[in-house]
């Protein structure tokens, strides 16, 4: 059935994403040169990663089970993974095999796979913000531990001081560990669930 075109159609299907597009590219532009380097890790150049990795799985693992979480979490890990090649290979900071042999590509994925397997795991298709909050939290530490965890044992050296690297790979698990199960709640409160109730 299909209504006429509204004034508020345009507002929140053209004029308010435009609004939010823009303050996306804005924010690492802008904000970047003024943050220390610690927040310009998490906050800006995280944000990627953490929408990637994070974000996406532990809404699906939460809104719809544990295989949407993990599968979507391989593969949002996996283009996340041959983005961060592509970054070391365009800094030639890579062996003369390129990355083959770093474990720390496959701990994108790994992490990913386990951050939204694990929140939907814990979950099990409850709606209570208790239980969300438990699982995203617990997804998304447990996949920061193994992905640091690669880091660490990476032939590149990625990680010099594991308390600073834990710090700026646990962190932003956390927030996205309460973020995401108030996202996921509001959804249920409008019915945009992934699966039937």
């Amino acid at each position: 059935m299909s209504e006429g075109l509204k004034a508020s159609d345009i507002l929140y299907a053209v004029i308010v994403p435009c609004i939010v597009a823009l303050i996306i590219i804005a924010f690492p532009h802008y904000l970047a040169p003024a943050l220390d380097p610690t927040l310009r890790a998490i906050v800006v150049y995280g944000l990627g990663e953490a929408i990637l990795i994070i974000a996406v799985p532990m809404l699906f693992g939460l809104l719809w089970n544990q295989w949407a979480g993990g599968a979507s979490g391989f593969l949002l890990g996996s283009i996340y993974a041959l983005y961060v090649n592509d970054t070391f290979a365009a800094s030639q900071l890579f062996t003369p095999d390129g990355m083959v042999g770093d474990i720390s590509n496959l701990g994108y994925v790994v992490c990913a796979m386990l951050t939204g397997y694990i929140a939907g795991a814990l979950n099990k298709g409850s709606l209570s913000f208790k239980r969300m909050l438990i699982a995203g939290l617990t997804g998304g530490i447990i996949g920061g531990i193994f992905l640091l965890f690669t880091q660490v044992i990476s032939p590149f050296g990625m990680v010099t001081d594991i308390g600073y690297s834990l710090f700026i790979t646990i962190l932003p698990r956390i927030i996205y560990g309460i973020v995401i199960p108030a996202i996921a709640k509001v959804f249920s409160w409008y019915g945009l669930i992934l699966r039937k109730s």
